[in-house]
């Protein structure tokens, strides 16, 4: 089993600021198909004041049975999601033992600090939006690290509103990057 392959055709592989990073829902999906069994997560540690979580996460299937941690706080996510720092925790643990039960080397996308990942690097040329199929799951996680949208699903929901069949590859990402700049420049 081609796990690299399998994520890429999931959309579950996006590149940011030049570099190749892997997605929480790709790494699901793919854990899943290479007989994922269970995922057992524990908040290892919470300070209601700071709003800090550090939890613990450990998959099992097919493939052993791996751990890691994963820690948020305001300071390290993006604005929008510093109210969810314990689900962040979780997201980053169950990632990064996603990424060890798979053999995955990609830093997950979830795992990047808030700020940081918060401007692609550059915009691809005219020639290559026109050979490159419209990423639905990768303009949605985009639009996450953004702070566009709280999760994946609802940026999903959002290009279903604004998106028709008519468009071409190109003016989806033009319509795209408009929605994503309205939302995150009130």
């Amino acid at each position: 089993m081609d796990i690299e392959k399998l994520l890429r055709r999931a959309g579950g592989i996006i590149k940011l600021q030049g570099r190749e990073y892997v997605t929480f829902r790709g790494l699901l999906f793919v854990a899943h198909e290479a007989g994922l069994e269970s995922v057992d997560v524990k908040l290892i540690d919470w300070d209601a004041d700071s709003k800090t979580a550090i939890v613990s996460a450990t998959v099992s299937g097919e493939r052993g049975s791996f751990s890691d941690i994963g820690d948020a706080s305001p300071q390290n996510v993006n604005r929008m999601i510093a109210n969810a720092t314990i689900r962040m925790a979780s997201t980053r643990a169950q990632a990064r033992a996603l990424r060890s039960y798979l053999g995955v080397g990609f830093t997950s996308l979830e795992e990047l600090p808030g700020e940081q990942k918060s401007k692609p690097q550059q915009q691809p040329t005219q020639h290559q939006i026109k050979e490159e199929q419209f990423n639905y799951v990768g303009a949605a996680n985009w639009a996450l690290t953004q702070g566009a949208f709280t999760s994946v699903d609802e940026a999903l929901s959002a290009q279903r509103d604004v998106f028709d069949s008519s468009m071409s590859n190109e003016q989806m990402r033009s319509v795209w990057r408009s929605e994503v700049e309205a939302r995150t420049n009130p």
